[in-house]
């Protein structure tokens, strides 16, 4: 059994929940046009780097500064794929997306991670073919000046990204900087091997390549390892941090089911909070829009729903429990003859006693109470554990049928003779007469004097019921209720049970 977490102020309640969806916050506005200056002006600059490298390479016959060239080109590709996850991003909630379009921002920083990969692979492959196969490489000035060109380029492009994507909580802002800080080791490795080439080892020039590949393939699974959360709906908000604002809150008095996800600026909220169950429906509305004010002032909740249920108070769970539970086994063909609730150290025990059709065997008896088990446990997560004492079906616990006329006039003339023999009572009325597998239960209500000891009148009634049991030797239950006598206006009686229509 996992019984969900909960934290309790008070006996749990077994109630049907009443749950206010408050209309939903809307995440706080994104300066959308910012980011997508940002990512054109990088764009710009990452394909005039590709230009140069491109160029000089080819001119020079540099393997490693086309490859660096390419990476370039795939730097101003992921700006493109950051621009198309933008615009998406920023569409309002709409009736199939009623979070919004968030995400699409998270698939696109995570396509840029497999442009990382796809960069890491080629520079692995090209590696390995020159350290196979050596070329001759030409070095010169131009070959400096384009890769330091494209450094300086890279390096502002890189901390104006960052400082711009922490600002505006933009996650493919963030991503973008981390792969153009990849480029800059890129281009350094490129510039140390071009240097290494010149001084008479050729081979340093794949091997730096190699140690870049690793750089580069590092910063791709941070990325994926930042933006996979939000799209597995991780919880996004310490619970902690929750509970300690909830509780807080005046007219709580527990809470629990506490869920979260969402990004990094923009987590959503929702959770269960429990109230007095004497409070009305506008009071509890007030302590669930309270409850979720405070939470919207916490800087990376955007939205909150909270769900109200009414709170139990000790000595009343069980009314709610023994419904739940009666559901349960009647959903199995089963019966619950007995329930207890103990609490024992701290858990929260259901003991029942369960009966079964007798043409049943043990297996089947006992997979049947198993599964009454496991669905109490679930329909009631306040619960620890569940233990169960299997039985034969009670024949008592049949549903009643009415008598016949006769039957019922009988029984009316024996209540009266009955209550004409018994001294300090009268006037029965409100006679109710049922059989079930051939025996009776009778109910009914008598008038005493108001003054008359609640000792001396259970005495009566006591008398009163052996004397019907004495002319009916298949009564079952017998319940008698007691009255005042000022409280029964005598038009209400019923003539047929008078004492004066004794013969």
């Amino acid at each position: 059994m996992h019984p969900t977490p909960s934290y309790r102020l008070a006996w749990p309640t077994f109630d049907d929940r009443i749950v206010f969806v408050t209309p939903r916050t809307q995440s706080p506005m994104r300066d959308y046009r910012t980011i997508r200056k940002v990512l054109l002006r990088t764009m710009l600059l990452n394909f005039a780097a590709t230009v140069v490298k491109l160029v000089v390479g080819l001119m020079t016959g540099a393997l490693s500064l086309v490859a660096d060239g390419l990476d370039s080109l795939f730097d101003g590709l992921a700006n493109v794929v950051g621009l198309v996850g933008i615009e998406l991003g920023r569409r309002p909630p709409d009736a199939n997306h009623p979070y919004g379009h968030r995400k699409i921002e998270t698939m696109a920083a995570l396509a840029i991670a497999g442009l990382l990969f796809l960069v890491c692979w080629e520079l692995v492959r090209t590696a390995f073919e020159r350290l196979l196969e050596p070329r001759i490489v030409f070095v010169n000035s131009w070959s400096y000046a384009a890769l330091l060109f494209s450094i300086i380029v890279q390096g502002a492009t890189s901390i104006y990204e960052l400082r711009q994507g922490r600002r505006l909580n933009s996650e493919i802002l963030v991503a973008d900087a981390l792969h153009a800080r990849a480029s800059i080791l890129s281009s350094l490795a490129v510039m140390a091997g071009l240097t290494a080439v010149r001084l008479g080892y050729p081979t340093a020039d794949s091997l730096l390549a190699l140690f870049v590949a690793l750089l580069i393939a590092k910063i791709g699974v941070d990325i994926v390892r930042e933006n996979i959360p939000p799209l597995l709906d991780q919880a996004a908000i310490d619970e902690s941090l929750v509970a300690e604002i909830v509780q807080a809150v005046p007219g709580v008095e527990s809470f629990h089911r506490i869920r979260s996800r969402g990004h990094a600026d923009a987590s959503v909220l929702d959770l269960h909070v429990r109230v007095a169950p004497e409070i009305t429906m506008q009071e509890a509305n007030a302590i669930a829009d309270e409850v979720r004010r405070r939470l919207l002032e916490v800087e990376q909740v955007s939205d909150v729903t909270v769900h109200v249920e009414a709170q139990r108070r000790p000595g009343r769970e069980a009314t709610g429990a023994r419904a739940t539970v009666q559901r349960a086994a009647q959903e199995l063909g089963l019966q619950v003859h007995e329930l207890w609730l103990h609490q024992v150290e701290g858990e929260h025990i259901l003991e029942l006693h369960v009966g079964v059709e007798p043409h049943l065997t043990v297996g089947k008896a006992h997979d049947l109470v198993d599964r009454l088990e496991r669905t109490c446990l679930q329909r009631l997560p306040e619960l620890d554990a569940c233990q169960s004492h299997i039985e034969l079906q009670n024949p008592e616990i049949l549903p009643g049928a009415r008598v016949s006329k006769a039957m019922e006039a009988s029984v009316a003339d024996a209540v009266a003779r009955a209550i004409a023999q018994t001294p300090g009572l009268q006037a029965a009325h409100n006679l109710s007469v049922r059989q079930s597998e051939g025996r009776l239960t009778l109910s009914f209500e008598v008038l005493a004097d108001e003054d008359l000891p609640i000792s001396i009148a259970h005495e009566l009634t006591s008398q009163l019921e052996a004397r019907l049991r004495s002319r009916f030797s298949n009564l079952g239950e017998v319940l008698i209720h007691v009255e005042p006598n000022a409280q029964t206006p005598p038009e209400q009686q019923d003539p047929c049970l008078s004492a004066n229509n004794v013969s």
